[in-house]
């Protein structure tokens, strides 16, 4: 009971807040910017956006295909569709459940390609990572290139943050975060036997297992040129909704980035960026000189494309993987290589 309702606040608790954010500043728009709000809707080309949708979907069979590589590294040889379908199974449900698409994307290919769970979970949490890193360079660049636009509101999050710094619970729970280091470390030698402790440990060698499979696959190029294709796809398939809309078709490259970072920090933050991602778009393009309701009629149409796509064929992975798989039982070995 008590963990059902943990995982429940996990879930209401940021959606919440994303649907607080929506109702927030739709109330704060006047009769004129509520009617410019939803001509944006009417009039947007949705030829743009029906574009993204596909470069959408590239850039997730791509993230399929470089696992392939990772994988291989690791000993096991994968299929591509079954490492696409497993990807859009771990989106949609994310979009439910968060933080538990990884483990289903992980449990889905271990069931069909004979891959030990934490081999293929470790896999996972190592290229989370490596997506963080190029994430955090993407804001980093960003801001200094355009720090003289967006330096009052780096002045405003930066005294947000000294100001909180200042907070004796603050300091409280970065002592523990440092305590609990040692502590962990002592709890996990002495305790190394005990049946949780022991699936942990297997979790953070299958993490460590996974990042060393980066360095040494034998086709690193590949793997840096998906990588590159991924977030170029991603970055494009967002620069391409803006032509949807007349107001925001003749933006500069700063704004796109501006965005596109605001609304990636907002899906991190809220489960699928529901709420959230629209009004990030929103106050990012502000910057700009773009009108608050034109922004966030193209913060929805951008998440309401990329979220119906993971519906779409995160679904269908769901059905037709168990079919396929079953089809071809004889293709999908997950023989390690010799």
């Amino acid at each position: 009971m008590k963990k059902a309702l943990v995982q429940f606040l996990k879930l209401a608790i940021p959606i919440s807040l994303g649907i607080y954010l929506v109702v927030t500043i739709y109330n704060d728009l006047n009769a004129e910017q509520r009617e410019a709000l939803f001509y944006s809707f009417e009039e947007a080309n949705y030829f743009w956006v029906g574009l993204a949708f596909a470069m959408g979907l590239l850039s997730h069979y791509i993230r399929g295909y470089r696992w392939k590589f990772q994988l291989e590294a690791m000993g096991y040889q994968t299929h591509s569709l079954n490492n696409f379908m497993a990807v859009m199974i771990g989106y949609i449900v994310n979009l439910v459940l968060p933080r538990v698409g990884e483990v289903s994307r992980a449990a889905s290919i271990a069931k069909y390609e004979k891959i030990p769970f934490q081999k293929s979970f470790g896999s996972i949490l190592s290229e989370r990572a490596l997506d963080a890193i190029v994430l955090l360079t993407i804001t980093g660049t960003t801001v200094l290139l355009q720090f003289s636009i967006l330096e009052s509101f780096v002045n405003d999050a930066g005294n947000s943050f000294l100001k909180k710094l200042n907070s004796p619970l603050l300091w409280i729970l970065g002592a523990l975060a440092v305590l609990a280091i040692p502590v962990s470390l002592f709890v996990f030698k002495r305790f190394r036997s005990n049946a949780f402790i022991s699936k942990i440990a297997e979790l953070v060698n299958g993490l460590a297992e996974g990042l060393r499979s980066i360095l040494r696959m034998e086709k690193g190029w590949l793997y840096v040129l998906s990588t590159i294709a991924i977030w170029a796809l991603y970055v494009g398939m967002f620069w391409i909704c803006f032509f949807a809309l007349e107001e925001t078709a003749d933006l500069t490259v700063s704004a796109v980035f501006a965005g596109f970072v605001l609304g990636s920090f907002a899906v991190v933050l809220v489960p699928g960026g529901i709420g959230a991602f629209p009004v990030a778009i929103m106050q990012g393009l502000i910057i700009y000189g773009v009108a608050g309701e034109t922004g966030f009629a193209l913060g929805w149409i951008i998440w309401f494309s990329q979220t119906l796509m993971i519906v779409l064929f995160g679904g269908l992975s769901m059905i037709y993987m168990p079919i396929y798989n079953k089809k071809h039982a004889h293709v999908a070995t997950g023989i390690p290589k010799t």
